[in-house]
Parts: C-alpha cells; sequence; structure tokens
C-alpha cells in the first residue's frame, strides 16, 4: 500500500490527538500519511490546519484538496472523517 490520505470536514469533534495517534502509528510501519483539508473545514478557513498542527501532525503532510486531488488516483485507502449530522 503506498498512500493514505485523511479528508477532514471535522470542527467539532476536536479529534487531531486521536488523528495523529493513528498517524504516528501508520508512519512508524511506512505508510505514506497525507491529510487533504477542504477549503472551509472547520468554523473558519485553515482550522483544520490549526487543529492538526495543535496535536504536532508534521506540516509537510497536510495539503489543500487542490494539491492533492490528482494523487487519489494512485491511492490504495482514503479516509473521510466528517462530523456534521
Amino acid at each position: 500500500m503506498d498512500e493514505l490520505f485523511w479528508s477532514f470536514q471535522m470542527s467539532e469533534a476536536q479529534a487531531q490527538y486521536q488523528v495523529q495517534d493513528i498517524t504516528q502509528k501508520l508512519r512508524t510501519q511506512d505508510f505514506n500519511v497525507r491529510f487533504g483539508i477542504q477549503p472551509m473545514a472547520g468554523r473558519l478557513p485553515d482550522h483544520m490546519n490549526v487543529l492538526l498542527a495543535e496535536a504536532k501532525v508534521p506540516y509537510d503532510i497536510v495539503l489543500e484538496m487542490d494539491e492533492i486531488n490528482d494523487d487519489f488516483t494512485n491511492t490504495d485507502v482514503a479516509l473521510m472523517a466528517n462530523d456534521r449530522r
């Protein structure tokens, strides 16, 4: 498996620490983990970026959707977390 992407539209759940824990575990097993952030994910622009930075998710794996969209054709697994009901 080469790629694993996370895509978030999550502002209320604040699960950034659990996400960082999963990310760290996968990266130690040589998974290529990257985050695709929707432009308006969270309450304000860049809100998800701030939450992930707070949890110490490496900034170089946090990308905007337009930076990562073309890579989905070569992706084995994609997860989307969404707190909208």
